[in-house]
């Protein structure tokens, strides 16, 4: 009964898959059907797309990849399903193309020729067979021509995907709604950032032996594939890898993954993509509501149903016969508990019999005495003698046993072992002696009585008594340990103490010299740099005392902790300071202040804006405005405008992408600017560029005229000077001017190109007005332009160290006669402060270097003035900073040429 409800629900879900025939690029509503049926497909057809790419040239078909399908019903690729095959290998061999297509040939003959059944059997032996020839290959070439191979095979048979890899290799599959990369690349994981280099031990060619790694799953119409090279596996996420594999089509699909090699400038990949579709022709199912797509359509479900009623009643009937089978089996097996009894079991009422003793013979004490009686002559055997030794028998007659004489005298081997208990020196017959040995004879006896002293003297010493043990109370027997000495312990760990502590103190009286010498040392070059006799010496020993400085910044005894140290490396480093300001023009930023941080993680700023205060205001809204400043961020596809109390604090969300604004939705933030009294922004959309401005408490939106054709590479520079609107970037080389209240009218192009002088401004990075239009030169060098012409330029002075690349800047003054340019080198982090007529370089401004700010993420800078007071506004990537201008340092000259005398 259960089966029978399982199958009403499945023909109910085969009802609803009538109403299915909508176009979908991949798992439409009759696919869905499908797989809650859980049908399996039993055919199904495959459409595929590659490319490679060769030393940055792309080909159709590459030639590290190789397609096997059937051509008959009877063909043995038929048999053993469809082949796919992606190889690389390694660059830097040689002949490694040569070594590819071995690989590729002879696992396809290899595969194909196998006669097992199993897939993943056949595989593995048609990797081994390449492995073999490519490595019996490479053992005749050098070491720097034996390449390594790493694939990817891929076999599609019936409703089965088999995937052998051996790395390096990478494969992506789209099966059951979810995506499998194999391997994982190791950017799809957070905690690594690096890329993984070609794997040379488990390639195919490095080693004798090779095991490849398998994957096996289930394909359904709609599922997909890409095999492809570990190249590309760096810079594919997984959010691209699922959009290209679940939504577009396999020519669609490597036209992304090109655009990504492109992007990342890959010369070497090779990509196949493999889809899975139903056997329905492409007229059907192109259109599936047509009487042909609904014809196809209808059959293949028909059959997908008659398949699974098939598999159902097969399932039954086995079900059945097992019952049977086993209630038969039970009837046969199962004995008659009431007519007969149990056997019983069989065993025998008599025990075992015991073991037999065995003889051992003569115990070992008999065996002794036995021998000992034999070696004395006293032992006689039984049952020859024993009568007659009673007087039985001709006892007379008989001759007695020789007995053994026993030899009371030394052996001689007894005597030769004896030699250490003689004396050492045997006398001789006085006769016996040559005349040499009597010569030698006295010095003889005087040399061995000198050898013997010292062992007669070891010999008469006598033992020290030993102390005797004081027992405690107690058995006396027991054993007595010696007492613990403690007083000798005491006295060494006072020995050791005083010296460690004279260590200690003798390291510190060391160290507290050197400090000292290293002090003096820098007092000396700090002072040759006032007798230097022009500028450029003056700075070749300003860094030899900087280098001075460094070693006693880096001593661990100057510190707060050593006060006479610490005000004496005070003093010389302020003395070191005003000099460095005097030669190199450099200032350091005094207290600056954190303004504002990006609210996110990973965000940065890219601009800042800062309404200038205007007594004459009296509008509530506009007053409102003025006290905020206004930063856009950094993100091209996603930027927003954020606004910022000028006090400081959390910056709050002004304005930002798919934001409706009158029924318009907001596009990619280009630029903003302050306009006369309140703030505005210019965004990018499928439509040109908008312009949205406040009215009020709300936005209001403007489309900008004749912007559709704009494509600018990079970003835009908005400048609003008297109501009009400069854009700098929109147009190659030009600056487009939109006339105050009639910006949706066409822009006019304010540049007179008579009057350039042929000067290219393709280069420029940054503009600023102030009556006249400033554009910014990478060098530093500034363009001047008046109504249109080019009327001068503003070159900086040579300072050290050079101007090399600037980014952005600011122009201030009453006047375009008087004022300053302020730019910003981020590469040296620095601010450069510049007359804005003559290019006379003022200060160099930095923070100083144990300062926990660094400004090496200079984006934008903006100069308020408040009165007497300037401020500058930095922004440094996720960071605004807020500081006080410091003060021009005095010319090198006019300082005191005799320093003062430090501490």
């Amino acid at each position: 009964m259960p089966s029978v409800v399982f199958s009403r629900h499945r023909f109910q879900s085969v009802a609803r898959t009538w109403r299915m025939f909508a176009p979908s690029r991949r798992v439409t509503v009759a696919q869905r059907q499908i797989r809650m049926l859980g049908i399996v497909m039993p055919g199904f057809e495959t459409h595929s797309s590659q490319f490679g790419l060769v030393s940055g040239i792309r080909q159709p078909a590459s030639d590290l990849i190789m397609v096997v399908e059937p051509s008959s019903l009877f063909a043995p690729e038929a048999r053993k399903g469809r082949l796919y095959i992606v190889v690389e290998a390694d660059r830097e061999a040689a002949r490694s193309l040569a070594a590819c297509q071995l690989v590729i040939r002879t696992i396809r003959k290899a595969f194909y020729d196998d006669v097992s059944f199993s897939i993943t059997a056949s595989l593995r032996a048609a990797i081994r067979e390449a492995n073999k020839l490519l490595y019996q290959q490479n053992g005749k070439a050098p070491n720097n021509q034996r390449p390594c191979v790493g694939l990817t095979c891929a076999v599609i048979k019936d409703t089965d995907l088999f995937i052998a890899q051996v790395a390096p290799a990478q494969a992506y599959v789209w099966t059951e709604d979810a995506l499998r990369a194999l391997p994982a690349p190791m950017m799809w994981s957070t905690a690594h950032v690096s890329v993984t280099p070609f794997i040379k031990t488990t390639a195919i060619g490095a080693s004798l032996f090779v095991e490849p790694e398998f994957y096996r799953c289930r394909l359904q119409p709609g599922d997909a594939l890409t095999l492809c090279s570990s190249s590309i596996a760096r810079f594919l996420s997984r959010e691209d890898a699922e959009q290209t594999l679940r939504f577009q089509k396999p020519s669609a699909a490597t036209e992304s993954l090109y655009t990504l090699c492109r992007q990342h400038q890959l010369d070497d990949a090779h990509t196949i993509i493999i889809e899975v579709l139903p056997p329905i022709s492409p007229a059907a199912r192109d259109a599936p509501l047509s009487p042909k797509g609904i014809g196809e359509h209808g059959r293949w479900l028909i059959r997908r149903v008659g398949d699974w009623f098939a598999g159902l009643t097969g399932e039954a009937a086995l079900t059945f016969r097992n019952r049977d089978d086993r209630s038969g089996k039970a009837s046969v097996d199962s004995p008659d508990a009431l007519t007969k009894l149990p056997k019983q079991p069989q065993y025998s009422p008599n025990p075992l019999p015991r073991p037999r003793q065995l003889d051992l013979g003569d115990s070992i004490k008999q065996r002794e005495e036995k021998k000992r009686r034999q070696q004395t002559g006293r032992y006689k055997p039984s049952g020859g003698l024993s009568s007659a030794s009673l007087g039985e028998g001709g006892y007379q007659n008989q001759p007695l046993p020789a007995q053994r004489p026993i030899d009371l005298s030394d052996m001689p081997t007894l005597a030769a072992s004896a030699r250490p208990l003689r004396s050492r020196y045997q006398p001789r017959p006085f006769v016996d002696l040559t005349w040499g040995e009597r010569l030698a004879m006295p010095f003889q006896h005087m040399g061995m009585l000198i050898e013997d002293l010292p062992r007669r003297v070891r010999a008469r010493r006598v033992a020290p008594p030993s102390m005797p043990l004081v027992r405690s109370k107690g058995l006396s027997y027991r054993h007595q340990k010696p007492p613990f000495p403690w007083m000798f312990l005491l006295f060494l760990t006072t020995l050791i103490a005083i010296l460690i502590l004279y260590g200690i103190s003798f390291s510190r009286r060391s160290a507290q010299q050197q400090a000292q010498e290293y002090l003096m040392l820098a007092r000396q070059n700090v002072g040759l740099v006032y007798e230097a006799a022009n500028d450029a010496e003056a700075l070749e020993r300003l860094d030899i005392a900087r280098r001075s400085i460094d070693e006693i910044r880096a001593n661990p005894h100057i510190t707060e902790t050593n006060p006479a140290s610490w005000i004496s490396f005070q003093a010389l480093q302020s003395e070191y300071e005003r000099l460095q300001s005097s030669i190199q023009r450099l200032s350091f930023l005094e207290d600056p202040t954190l303004v504002a941080t990006h609210p996110l993680s990973d965000g940065r700023f890219a601009s800042l804006i800062l309404p200038k205060a205007s007594p004459n205001v009296t509008d509530t809204a506009t007053l409102d405005a003025l006290r905020y400043m206004y930063a856009l961020d950094g993100d091209r596809e996603g930027a927003r405008l954020y606004r910022i109390p000028r006090e400081g604090g959390q910056p709050q969300l002004y304005l930002g992408p798919n934001q409706t604004v009158q029924n318009v939705l907001v596009g990619r933030l280009q630029g903003a600017a302050w306009r006369v009294d309140n703030i505005i922004a210019i965004d990018q959309n499928a439509n040109g560029f908008g312009y949205y401005f406040r009215g009020g408490d709300d936005w209001n939106y403007s489309r900008l005229g004749s912007t559709e054709l704009w494509a600018p590479p990079g970003r835009i520079d908005i400048e609003s000077y008297d109501g009009n609107l400069y854009v700098w970037g929109a147009e190659p080389g030009e600056i487009v001017k939109f006339t105050s209240g009639d910006y949706a009218s066409p822009p006019t192009l304010w540049l007179d190109p008579s009057g350039l002088d042929g000067r290219d401004l393709s280069s420029s990075v940054d503009m600023e007005i102030d009556g006249n239009i400033y554009l910014l030169q990478p060098d530093g060098q500034v363009l001047v332009f008046s109504s249109g012409r080019l009327v001068g330029e503003v070159a900086p002075e040579s300072i050290t160290p050079p101007i090399t690349t600037v980014t952005r800047f600011a122009a201030i003054g009453a006047s375009p006669e008087e004022g300053w340019f302020f730019l910003l080198d981020t590469l040296n982090e620095r601010i450069i402060q510049m007359e804005k007529t003559s290019g006379v370089i003022i200060q160099q401004i930095q923070v100083r270097p144990d300062s926990d700010i660094r400004l090496d993420k200079l984006s934008d800078i903006i100069v308020d003035e408040d009165g007497n007071r300037i401020i500058l506004y930095l922004v440094n990537g996720e960071m605004i900073i807020k500081a006080d201008l410091p003060a021009p340092p005095s010319p090198f000259r006019q300082s005191n040429p005799i320093p003062t005398p430090l501490p």
